[in-house]
């Protein structure tokens, strides 16, 4: 049935294309070489300055400067330094742009093989005869505006100004207030972002453009929630990208820079307390600090941060399942009827420690940059669940679970940057290390069950059939008649290294006044290593049968528990109740359950450990294991041409992929503990070559208005345990998830068009449109696995399962997937008005998406065998395949951004409203068949589509300086406790999830000198 799918994507011959391709390269920069319109020039010369703000001396970036009468210029860098090459020697005159700021023109005498260097200040815009003060606010949206505005390519912005003087948790917050952006959050904190639209898995996240690793055992999304915002000078988010930049990067490349030492020593410390409403919580709390300074004539800067945080992210959940069935009560349409309820209460503490160091060193003609970023996370905290089951396997059961855990997560970067511009070339190399661990030592589990949980005259198709809140309260809730049912200790470790090597050459020219540009090629090397090893332990059915010794240990080592040895032959549940309730769970909706007494809990657990009765759960452990390797190489060449007010950007990169995983095929087995379970070791490789075209085009047609146009290619690699071989069988056979190790990596062609309008007053409005198509779009399948069926090659799983187990798995989609969409963003402030409306900055972003993809979808269905035997079985059960069009996993259809901030005097406050719309989350693949033996009329008995509740937040944040050096501020989170909702299309209106993680508030004291 899959076979089509399965087409390994591979260029042959791809060592004689590189080979071509690199002499192409050097033909084409020994040709630009002769030309003799660079530095090295002996007749022309070099300007090189720095623009300022005049008052506080801070850089400006992106300022615009360049000869007038000419398009020979360069915009200002991260550290406000221009360098213009080729200069005609004689008196020049710059001309200097920035918006919100007064334009200059500065004189320059300029020598032939000579550097001339100047220092530019430049004044706020403002009325004469009138003092003017550029506001918190408004200097971090000027900043932001003026690097978008001098980009040749499709970026937005979050400036240093901003990230500072109105801070955010973390990362992922900042990012999140830009156009196209939607926000993923944990416990109410943002951890990842989707940019367009497309899972945070399809980024490409770097810090002082090295990559950051994923944490997740899965999944290639990276938690940003890791990277506290004090440490960044700014964030690129880049959205159409360039020949060197990586190319696996459909949604876009996030770039986080580090700050470096200004001219000027500084100390920043913050210290802030918090509350969380959920939990009643007031142990909140967040210590930062900042320190950098300059030596040796300001050639050598060192930085350092420091970061330390704990808070409550506590968060309830409900998960709904339902079946499709026709329902009596309504003409026998086919309705969502309840299966079980999952009641969730999280109680979780977040901590962080991290830091950076960046040490940089100016060198005559470039520098050297090394920078170091660790950060770790710990989420310590208790799971306790409440379900109810009426249907399936575990019908008419209640059933309370408690996990412990405690997890911690690091991330490590360390890059060393060198640039340097020589007579004819500029030439920057980096290397980088990246590592990530994830470590969750010691998860203990415990499972109680109450059998008949509930009267069944009592679960009435009414019931079923109607408000999820209406059952829990027809079960017993019986304690007396509950009992421990199972426990286990799990380990899992995460781990991932990876080291990335580049090179980079660039020939800048000049061909007159009009004509300007740059041929630019480099190359890279990355190798990853990943790895993620599980162990878990865990005890016999402690209900029944093969636990009694089990049983015998507990009640005569577990005192604590107060059952006589031999008294009773089951562990209840009622010893162990807390009063531990509360009123607001789940909005008040739903029933938390009983508290456990962890300690003896753990007292019981301890007890089978110590006396070797904690068996080995060889599915759970090996099976889970995986490690590998990843090796990337590329290369790429580009130029750019400047003509006039018109700017091409071309190039094409060439990328190549080799993986290699390795696995354990683990049979459903429990072993006795020191026994290794039978095992078959698997491994999958993966290899492909991608060329990735790629042209930019920017025009201006007046000093006002600039026009972007793009055509890009990119990919997505496929998540580790999408293809790692990874065989995962339900012990009862019911299931099984199976890798596909033959995935290809997703294409996707990107269409991007931008117009931006700035003014001073209007301040800067942005209208972009994109549209792409996506091939081979990874997605998730699950099918009935039918008598004969083959699905791996080297595994018979007729063996292990039975009757018709559904096969859970991963194809490239056979159908193009396409995304469109429109962003508006404007962003202004209202300096040229009277007081008090003078401090009002304002940014306002909407997205609109849309997206369409076919996905196959498998069903079974019941066929009369012909010729109809003499004896049963009459019928056949088949697989169909039918198409079902739908959207983009993770697609918003709707995005919306509004922040108004108002700043006087001393004054600073931000009020912010987020919006995202319906977002459609995934596609089940499959769909079970079934024809009324009564009417004859077929049905589906599951749902499909899976979607999010529109989400509304309010976020304010209010600041006040004491004096120069002191201010103090609150940030009240969340302030319309909004929560999360998820929807199944043909369940209508229930729910299949709820979580709520209410309102924080924190308070604290800012201290700068």
């Amino acid at each position: 049935m899959m076979g089509s799918q399965f087409n390994p994507v591979t260029l042959h011959g791809h060592t004689n294309i590189s080979v071509r391709f690199w002499l192409s390269l050097l033909g084409i920069l020994f040709s630009f070489h002769t030309i003799g319109y660079g530095f090295g020039d002996d007749a022309k010369g070099q300007i090189k300055g720095v623009v300022v703000e005049a008052e506080t001396q801070d850089p400006l970036i992106g300022a615009n400067v360049i000869i007038k009468g000419s398009v020979i210029g360069s915009p200002t860098d991260i550290e406000g330094v221009f360098t213009i090459n080729g200069v005609e020697e004689g008196v020049q005159i710059l001309q200097i742009t920035y918006l919100g700021f007064e334009s200059k023109e500065v004189e320059v005498q300029v020598r032939a093989g000579q550097t001339t260097e100047v220092t530019i200040e430049l004044e706020p815009m403002g009325f004469e005869g009138e003092e003017v003060v550029i506001t918190a606010q408004a200097r971090g949206q000027i900043a932001a505006i003026n690097e978008q505005r001098s980009s040749n390519t499709i970026t937005n912005i979050v400036s240093k100004d901003r990230i500072e003087d109105v801070p955010d948790v973390n990362a992922a917050e900042s990012i999140g207030r830009l156009p196209g952006v939607s926000i993923q959050r944990s416990g109410g904190e943002a951890n990842k972002v989707a940019i367009r639209g497309l899972s945070p898995k399809f980024n490409n996240v770097l810090v002082n453009g090295a990559r950051i690793p994923s944490i997740d055992a899965t999944d290639r999304g990276v938690d940003l929630s890791l990277v506290s915002s004090n440490m960044l000078d700014g964030i690129e988010v880049s959205k159409a990208i360039t020949p060197d930049m990586d190319g696996d990067a459909i949604g876009g490349t996030i770039n986080l820079r580090l700050r470096t030492a200004p001219e000027k020593s500084y100390y920043d410390f913050r210290f802030q307390g918090g509350y969380t409403e959920l939990q009643n919580d007031y142990g909140n709390y967040r210590f930062v600090g900042s320190t950098g300074e300059r030596f040796f004539e300001n050639k050598l800067g060192v930085i350092a941060n420091i970061n330390l945080d704990r808070f409550d992210r506590s968060a309830d959940t409900f998960n709904g399942g339902y079946e499709l069935r026709p329902d009596p009560n309504n003409n026998d349409v086919p309705s969502p009827r309840i299966q079980s309820l999952n009641l969730n209460e999280s109680a979780l503490n977040r901590s962080r420690i991290g830091g950076s160091a960046v040490i940089d060193y100016r060198l005559p003609e470039g520098k050297l940059v090394g920078n170091f970023i660790y950060n770790e996370q710990q989420n310590e905290g208790v799971r306790r669940t409440n379900r109810f089951s009426v249907g399936g396997n575990n019908a008419n059961q209640h059933v309370y679970q408690l996990t412990e855990f405690d997890r911690t997560s690091s991330v490590t970067n360390v890059t060393l940057n060198f640039e340097n511009a020589f007579p004819w070339f500029e030439l920057s190399a980096n290397a980088s290390f990246g590592a990530s661990r994830n470590n969750s030592p010691n998860e203990r589990y415990w499972d109680f069950v109450e059998e008949g949980a509930a009267p069944g005259e009592a679960l009435t198709d009414e019931v079923l059939f109607g408000d999820p809140r209406d059952v829990p309260p027809l079960f017993f809730n019986d304690s007396t008649n509950t009992f421990l049912n199972f426990l286990s200790i799990r380990d899992q470790r995460t781990a991932e290294d990876e080291y990335t090597f580049d090179l980079n050459l660039k020939r800048s020219f000049t061909m007159g006044k009009k004509l300007t540009g740059y041929v630019k090629t480099g190359a890279k090397y990355r190798t990853k290593s990943r790895s993620n090893d599980v162990q878990s332990l865990g005890s016999n059915d402690l209900r029944f049968g093969g636990g009694e010794n089990s049983r015998t240990v507990i009640f005569n080592e577990v005192p604590e528990l107060g059952i006589p040895p031999n008294s009773v032959g089951r562990i209840p549940m009622e010893p162990l109740i807390v009063d531990d309730n509360r009123s607001n769970f789940l909005n008040g909706d739903y029933p938390l359950g009983f508290g456990l007494q962890r300690p003896t809990l753990n007292l019981m657990t301890d007890a089978l450990l110590n006396n070797n009765l904690l068996f080995f759960q060889g599915q759970a452990s090996l099976g889970n294991d995986y490690s590998g390797q990843e090796d990337y190489s590329s290369a790429y060449v580009m130029g750019e041409l400047t003509y006039q007010d018109f700017t091409l950007l071309g190039g094409v990169r060439y990328e190549r992929e080799e993986t290699d995983y390795s696995a354990n095929f683990v049979p459903p087995s429990t072993v006795a503990p020191g026994e290794v379970p039978t095992f078959v070791d698997t491994s999958a490789q993966r290899t492909g070559d991608f060329f990735l075209p790629m042209v930019h085009a920017r025009y201006s047609p007046a000093d006002w208005v600039t026009v972007r146009l793009a055509y890009t290619e990119s990919i997505s690699r496929p998540d580790f345990t999408q293809y790692a071989p990874i065989t995962f069988i339900q012990t009862f056979g019911q299931f099984v998830n199976a890798p596909n190790t033959e995935l290809r990596s997703s294409l996707s062609r990107n269409y991007d068009a931008s117009i931006a309008f700035y003014q001073s007053k209007m301040g800067f409005f942005t209208v972009s449109a994109f549209h792409k198509e996506i091939s081979d779009l990874i997605r998730f399948v699950s099918f009935p696995l039918l008598e004969g069926q083959e699905i791996l090659p080297d595994i018979d799983l007729q063996g292990f399962v039975s009757g018709e187990p559904l096969i859970n798995t991963f194809v490239n989609n056979t159908e193009v997937a396409t995304v469109t969409g429109v962003e508006l963003d404007w962003q202004t402030n209202f300096w040229y008005l009277p007081q008090p409306f003078k401090g009002i900055v304002l940014n306002l972003n909407l997205t609109i998406l849309e997206s369409e993809t076919q996905y196959p979808v498998t069903y079974t269905e019941s066929v009369p065998i012909t010729p109809r035997p003499r004896r049963p079985p009459f019928n056949e059960r088949i697989l169909r395949d039918t198409l079902n069009t739908g959207r983009v996993p993770d697609q918003a259809d709707f995005i919306a951004n509004a922040t108004i901030g108002y700043d006087y005097k001393g004054f600073s406050g931000r009020l912010s409203f987020y919006y995202q719309g319906e977002v459609f989350t995934g596609n089940f693949g499959s769909r079970n068949f079934e024809v009324d033996d009564e009417t004859g009329e077929g049905f589906f008995t599951s749902g499909d589509d899976v979607f999010t509740d529109d989400l509304y937040r309010i976020d304010l944040t209010l600041s006040q300086k004491v004096n120069e050096k002191f201010e103090v501020f609150c940030n009240l989170n969340n302030l319309n406790n909004e929560f999360d909702q998820n929807f199944q299309s043909d369940f209508g209106f229930n729910p299949t999830f709820i979580q709520y993680y209410g309102f924080t508030m924190d308070v604290g004291v800012r201290a700068r000198f």
